[in-house]
């Protein structure tokens, strides 16, 4: 299947406005996606805490979706249909974040998609390690990596 960026991106904002609240809470939303890079967003406003920088479970979620949106690109892009999930998660707080939310995922390699791909098409299920940044005044104030599993439906 071949979808251009702005189509699989669409599918994962609609994803999350029919299936994750918290998305719509934090007004989470794509920003921008090129294939490799996948970048959400979200206001300091809904998202802000006692000290007025960014919540750290804001910021823990946005680095989470971060990456379950890469994974879910990944997928669509392979015309892959299945259900996917979190499976650990490690988050570091460098900083604390002064404005917006804006969580960042590069895919990796593209061998190590195409062998989680593969995985899946040969076993029903497959997992994949992604990592994520979250940065503020052109430094790094959170580090996420993550790994996700995807299973047949």
């Amino acid at each position: 299947m071949s979808l251009n960026n702005d189509a699989v991106s669409a599918q994962l904002s609609a994803f999350f406005q029919a299936h994750l609240p918290i998305t719509q809470f934090m007004n989470m939303d794509v920003e921008k996606y090129d294939g490799q890079t996948l970048t959400l967003s979200a206001p300091l406003a809904p998202n802000i805490n006692d000290k007025q920088t960014a919540f750290g479970g804001s910021l823990y979620n946005a680095a989470v979706m971060a990456c379950w949106g890469m994974a879910y690109l990944k997928t669509r892009e392979a015309g892959i249909e299945c259900n996917q999930v979190v499976t650990k998660g490690s988050i570091e707080y460098k900083a604390p974040v002064h404005g917006d939310i804006r969580a960042i995922c590069h895919a990796p390699s593209k061998e190590v998609i195409e062998q989680f791909i593969e995985h899946f098409k040969h076993k029903g299920r497959s997992r994949i390690t992604l990592n994520a940044t979250i940065e503020c005044s052109g430094k790094t104030a959170v580090e996420f990596e993550g790994t996700y599993a995807i299973l047949s439906e």
